[in-house]
């Protein structure tokens, strides 16, 4: 397929220090690309996608999860890919995830499989994000009787379509997990490839296993059947 007809997704809250160098990238690349802009962002984020023509809208003020729904009623074209602004996913995936998605709904960056410096960074804090996301794909993939490494990245692409059809109703980060278990239960087919997350260039994860612990478990009790 031909970068023209891939949206990237990036969503943003406090974003303003890195989006537009990775803007000015993908758009080099020929992408399309669109920012949801979480209502709560208080650093000029809008402002920066409004002096450099960035095509952007403010989501509902629910969560990221909210933000990545409502961009599907903004994209036109027939493939999309999720990816964070803080400069830790690399674009050089995403060919590898668009050729996968000649057969495949939905391509995900296994951080298992390529690497990751946040989650896991030797602390505690990251051996137990580590150990909470082994334990969601162990039980993801025992009720689905599916192979995948990373249900919970965020970096990741789809067919435009495919996604409008799960329903999706996460407002925060437990939305990766819901798309993966609505798109097993329809029988959609899943791919990953290898992706290597990097440190961010700025600010802090907004992952917190005490804020959001309990939205990752009630996502997956509630999908299982």
């Amino acid at each position: 397929m031909k970068p023209e007809e891939i949206t990237i997704v990036v969503p943003c809250r406090n974003e303003a220090d890195t989006l537009l160098p990775l803007y000015k990238e993908l758009k080099s690349r020929t992408y399309k690309v669109l920012v949801p802009i979480a209502k709560s962002s208080s650093d000029g984020t809008r402002e920066l996608c409004e002096k450099n023509a960035i095509p952007h809208f403010m989501d509902s003020g629910s969560g990221k999860g909210a933000g990545l729904r409502e961009s599907l009623a903004h994209i036109s074209t027939p493939y999309l890919v999720f990816m964070d602004a803080d400069g830790s996913h690399d674009l050089n995936d995403i060919p590898e995830m668009a050729k996968k998605l000649v057969s495949a709904d939905l391509v995900i960056g296994s951080r298992l499989q390529g690497g990751s410096m946040e989650l896991y960074d030797g602390s505690f804090g990251s051996f137990l994000r580590s150990f909470f996301t082994i334990c969601i794909n162990q039980i993801v993939n025992s009720r689905f009787n599916s192979r995948i490494t990373d249900t919970q990245n965020g970096f990741r692409a789809a067919r435009t379509e495919s996604l409008k059809k799960l329903n999706l109703t996460g407002n925060t980060f437990e939305i990766e997990t819901e798309m993966v278990m609505k798109a097993l239960k329809k029988g959609m087919k899943i791919e990953e490839v290898a992706s290597r997350e990097y440190p961010r260039k700025f600010g802090g994860s907004g992952v917190s296993l005490v804020r959001h612990g309990w939205r990752y478990l009630l996502c997956v009790l509630s999908n299982l059947f």
